[in-house]
């Protein structure tokens, strides 16, 4: 379900944000500075492991970090690849599933992202776990992993819960992206809807499907410690998400 939603989402991503390329800038202006704090430089290994069409990645490329880029929907990926040429930049881009990371050595990364609550796409502690488990075996001694995620301990839950996102002027047509969710008790579905008006000809809508396990940030940090990571610890108000950072002992 996941992968269907992000190849489906891909050609029209950006438009949920209400300025794509500010949002790029904004995040990897952050994110470059929580690596080097963190003693990451650009001569350094860093995986974006959920990329989707690289919202972080191009922002900390422009940076001259070293970035590769992996993710589960191939669609995210070619759009990827697209925004790279577009830009004049250069990475590795790889099909890989954040539960395995088989393309990285172990080892092998100073950092490891991932961000834009994709963590939650997992769907029970099992997996999460899983997925932890696999970015500390690629992380170098020392190297640290940063996730952005929902606090879902601040959200209401209501059925259903109609969530406006983004609205937007394009090419003579009015774009509204808004976000339908139905809980499921600890779960809920997800129902993307853009809609393009435009000023002369029939309106259209589409509807992009996908589900969300929405997990409490003291859970994620005790699955952080529970998994071997040192110094679990959230950050507040730098990003547009709580940032959740780890270190690999060593």
């Amino acid at each position: 379900m996941t992968t269907d939603f992000y190849d489906e989402l891909a050609p029209f991503y950006h438009l949920i944000f209400e300025d794509w390329e500010r949002a790029i800038e904004r995040q990897g202006e952050v994110l470059a500075g929580v690596l080097r704090d963190a003693g990451v430089g650009p001569g350094d290994e860093v995986l974006d492991a959920s990329c989707g069409i690289g919202t972080q990645t191009l922002g900390l490329l422009a940076r001259g970090f070293r970035v590769t880029a992996s993710d589960i929907s191939a669609g995210a990926l070619a759009r990827l690849r697209t925004e790279l040429a577009a830009r004049g930049l250069q990475t590795a881009t790889r099909l890989d599933d954040l539960r395995e990371l088989r393309y990285a050595a172990d080892g092998s990364l100073a950092a490891v992202l991932a961000c834009d609550n994709s963590i939650p796409h997992l769907l029970d502690d099992g997996q999460i776990l899983q997925a932890f488990r696999s970015c500390l075996r690629c992380l170098r001694p020392g190297g640290i992993a940063v996730f952005s995620v929902r606090d879902y301990a601040r959200i209401e839950r209501r059925n259903p819960d109609l969530r406006p996102h983004a609205v937007r002027v394009e090419q003579g047509a009015r774009l509204l992206a808004y976000q339908l969710w139905e809980w499921d008790g600890d779960c809920y579905d997800l129902h993307m809807y853009l809609t393009r008006d435009p000023d002369a000809g029939p309106c259209e809508t589409r509807v992009f499907r996908s589900r969300y396990y929405a997990i409490g940030i003291a859970r994620l940090l005790q699955l952080l410690a529970e998994a071997g990571f040192a110094q679990p610890r959230r950050l507040d108000d730098i990003y547009f998400q709580p940032l959740l950072t780890a270190r690999r002992p060593g």
